[in-house]
């Protein structure tokens, strides 16, 4: 398989190396997406799990917040990926072979797992902290997904700390 996908790719590996400013374009997207969306997501998952809000309203401002930084950090991701593929295809038998390449890999994926679950845990806090937005309080059916939401925000933390480890690693096979 290995070699299949060696010769499929081998004209963008051949106009790689030979470009004496693609790599660095490449590279440039991808450390830029990887800092711009990991960025925005270190600081939205930082407010969660420093939120120690008891109503409604603090509950539905820093969801209303994480919300509103989604959208930015799927595109970074996005474009970090597209850039990793890219990188990934200039040199395949290099990465293919490499066990930090594959659990960057992994981590990735466990960490867009993450998002989707936090996606949909806020959603269910904003749609509740809404509903409850008459009272001084939160209830539990605030309270109860906000420290879902905090367990998610501590997992991306982590999975966004290691991607660039594991970046900063694979980068020196």
């Amino acid at each position: 398989m290995l070699d299949v996908l060696t010769a499929a790719f081998q004209p963008w590996a051949d106009y790689y190396a030979a470009s004496s400013w693609l790599p660095t374009a490449v590279i440039a997207v991808h450390v830029v997406a990887l800092f711009i969306g990991g960025g925005i997501a270190v600081g939205a998952d930082r407010r969660v799990v420093l939120a120690t809000p008891g109503s409604s309203d603090a509950y539905l401002a820093v969801a209303t917040d994480l919300h509103a930084t989604h959208r930015v950090v799927i595109m970074a991701l996005a474009l970090t990926v597209m850039s990793g593929v890219a990188l990934c295809t200039a040199d395949l038998g290099t990465f293919w072979s490499s066990r930090v390449f594959w659990l960057k890999m992994g981590a990735i994926a466990l960490l867009v797992l993450n998002g989707a679950l936090m996606q949909r845990v806020e959603r269910q806090v904003l749609t509740n902290a809404r509903n409850t937005i008459e009272m001084s309080t939160a209830g539990p059916e605030v309270t109860g997904p906000w420290l879902l939401l905090r367990r998610h925000a501590y997992v991306s933390l982590a999975g966004w700390t290691v991607i660039v480890l594991l970046g900063v690693l694979v980068a020196n096979i």
